[in-house]
């Protein structure tokens, strides 16, 4: 009698993957920088020729092997001017990617240890670049814990709600 051939179990990623792959804000800027310039090779400004860079220590720059000018993996990005840890991002990226419910600032708040404010933020600017939102267009929100108190959804027609196709109708005044 043959064996029986063995399914492979599913391997999820989890939260000690994460800190093995991602242990410390230094790992993080490589993976951005590998992500952006592959093997560190970039074209340096100075030197107007692909060359590779290493990293500047002390800061989150990565200098030409020829001339020494320096390059900036989060340029760009909306980690560039923030002061909260790239391994915080990093954590809430993977909690919005590994969580089935919806996230909230208050669960961010409480597993990172930042102040509600800094997890609200976060969780919007990464909400914002997946959803394509134009950052510049400002609207208020609310959030809530695993929730939604919002009562029933308006079924939109053509964009409009049934209040506004009345409206647009002219049988609401």
């Amino acid at each position: 009698m043959k064996p029986r051939p063995r399914i492979a179990e599913k391997r999820f990623y989890s939260v000690a993957d994460f800190n093995r792959e991602f242990a410390n804000d230094d790992a993080c800027l490589e993976y951005i920088k590998e992500q952006r310039w592959p093997n560190g090779v970039t074209k340096c400004e100075k030197c107007s020729i692909e060359r590779k860079h290493h990293r500047v220590t002390g800061r989150t720059a990565y200098a030409c092997d020829h001339c020494g000018n320096h390059i900036y993996p989060l340029t760009g990005s909306v980690f560039a001017k923030s002061t909260t840890s790239l391994k915080t991002w990093f954590y809430v990226i993977y909690l919005m990617g590994s969580t089935s419910s919806s996230l909230s600032a208050k669960r961010i708040q409480r597993e990172t240890g930042v102040t509600y404010k800094t997890a609200w933020r976060t969780l919007r600017q990464i909400r914002r670049l997946l959803t394509g939102e134009d950052p510049q267009v400002v609207q208020p929100t609310t959030e809530m814990d695993n929730g939604d108190a919002s009562g029933l959804r308006e079924e939109r027609i053509g964009g409009l709600s049934p209040h506004q196709r009345a409206r647009a109708a002219g049988s609401v005044g």
